[in-house]
């Protein structure tokens, strides 16, 4: 009987430690990428179009947060029950279920952090770019727009997840029905194809 508990915890970490290889790298690469991109954005646009990108990248990351918060405070029963009709749906909701803690990882961590480091690094660029511009009380612009992007992202995480965690079931069901436009899962017969 321990041998069994033993040798099901070595299996655990076994995964949990291939997990973390793949998702690693996986993270480096989002955020070069994405990275990249936007400061692109910020150096060859305009101010309002840096301001949308940053106001996106806030929003992002406070969404994924709350996915993050209710894939781990649903209740399986429920989100099967307002999916019912739904049957990719639910399927969809029932394999994030499954890898509660997968998709934990990939929206608060890797997508919610990512996007939550791009903004502060967007609003201190803008800021830095207007200060440029206006030349007088310019010293404390950058230092107060990553103050403001830190309590507008802060702020908006703590709000949502209270909402997540109080309706974390809708939360997932509407995540997998988002996720059905532009992912149909896998049947087990298909993957020995």
């Amino acid at each position: 009987m321990q041998k069994d508990g033993a040798e099901r915890i070595k299996r655990e970490t076994s995964r949990s430690s291939i997990w973390t290889a793949k998702i690693t790298p996986i993270t480096f690469a989002l955020s070069l990428a994405s990275g990249a991109l936007a400061q692109t954005v910020i150096t060859h646009t305009g101010i309002i179009l840096s301001l949308v990108l940053l106001g996106l990248l806030v929003v992002t990351a406070v969404i994924f947060d709350g996915v993050g918060v209710a894939i781990t405070s649903c209740d399986r029963a429920r989100v099967k029950k307002l999916l019912q009709s739904h049957a990719k749906r639910a399927k969809i909701a029932m394999r994030m279920m499954r890898n509660a803690e997968k998709v934990n990882n990939v929206c608060a961590d890797v997508i919610g952090d990512i996007c939550g480091v791009l903004s502060g690094a967007c609003g201190a660029a803008i800021a830095a770019g207007l200060s440029v511009r206006s030349g007088a009380g310019a010293g404390w612009l950058p230092t107060l727009t990553s103050a403001a992007v830190a309590a507008l992202t802060v702020g908006g995480k703590a709000f949502l997840k209270g909402k997540a965690v109080k309706n974390a079931d809708k939360y997932i069901a509407a995540a997998a029905t988002l996720l059905s436009y532009i992912y149909t899962p896998r049947n087990k017969k298909d993957k020995n194809r």
